[in-house]
């Protein structure tokens, strides 16, 4: 192998997916002090948003020999969180999408009731189609 070879980042993007997702769970169990705002989601939907960040963060640090029904497991376990948190966005009740954009002082901002709904809901029907997919395929390679 080269000694020069190219600086290795997935050790340390995993290390930030750590941390960001602590910090979400800490914030959410009140350890991690917060200037009084309050998330505007179920706490389950929290703690799966910091499931998938820190399992996330944790396959990033498998070994190479790690055997393939661990790897298999933390993609489960991202994915489904990730789906859980994209399924609630997209199908919660009375959830409001707000956005603000400004450019050299000229501001637009409103709310958007599908807009958000919408890219949640794409990306919720991709989540739980490869989900199902992989739990399908694992099944048929039990049985057969």
């Amino acid at each position: 192998m080269n000694q020069f070879s190219p600086f290795r980042i997935p050790p340390y993007f995993g290390i930030v997916l750590i941390i960001m997702g602590g910090i979400i769970l800490g914030a959410a169990l009140g350890l991690v002090p917060t200037d009084g705002g309050r998330f505007m989601a179920p706490e389950w939907i929290i703690y799966g948003l910091s499931i998938c960040l820190i399992s996330g963060g944790l396959s990033l640090w498998l070994p190479e020999k790690t055997p393939v029904i661990i790897k298999s497991l933390f993609l489960i376990i991202v994915l489904g969180s990730l789906a859980l948190v994209c399924n609630w966005s997209a199908f919660a009740p009375g959830l409001v999408y707000e956005s603000s954009v400004g450019i050299n002082g000229f501001e637009v901002s409103g709310v958007d009731q599908v807009g958000g709904r919408i890219v949640f809901g794409l990306a919720a029907a991709v989540f739980d189609v490869f989900i199902l997919t992989t739990i399908i395929g694992w099944i048929r390679s039990k049985t057969h």
